[in-house]
């Protein structure tokens, strides 16, 4: 039994890192850079809390755990960049993997947000949450 265990929970990772190698990821400084083009939707994929504590300037709440429900929000970015960050990373990439399924031209944003401000890039806090 703890054999068969062991090798589903090994599958189950190595199936995971794989699913994570092609889901097409940007470093905070090529967000940057991407971001010079004013189309580009910055999709933020955390709860409403953590969008309240801090996001993106620009970016546009959709959790992850709402995503494939509300996919049809995202329409008018059909033919445009979505990159997509959550806090560190992890469901950003769930996020980029289901949009690009849906035919999305999505990005994953390496590190979330965390890495974002490690690096010293702005954040925007919402009056009252300070």
């Amino acid at each position: 039994m703890d054999l068969v265990w062991l090798v589903a929970v090994t599958l189950g990772w190595i199936t995971a890192y794989a699913q994570q190698e092609s889901i097409p990821t940007l470093s905070p400084e090529q967000v940057v850079q991407r971001l010079k083009d004013t189309s580009v939707l910055l999709l933020d994929v955390r709860t409403p809390e953590e969008f309240a504590e801090g996001h993106l300037p620009g970016g546009y709440l959709l959790p992850v755990q709402e995503l494939e429900r509300r996919i049809k929000e995202l329409e008018p970015y059909r033919d445009k960049t979505i990159i997509v960050y959550c806090r560190s990373g992890n469901r950003s990439a769930r996020a980029t993997a289901l949009l690009q399924r849906h035919r999305f031209r999505a990005y994953n944003m390496s590190g979330g947000i965390r890495e974002w401000q490690r690096r010293g890039f702005p954040t925007l806090i919402p009056k009252g949450q300070r």
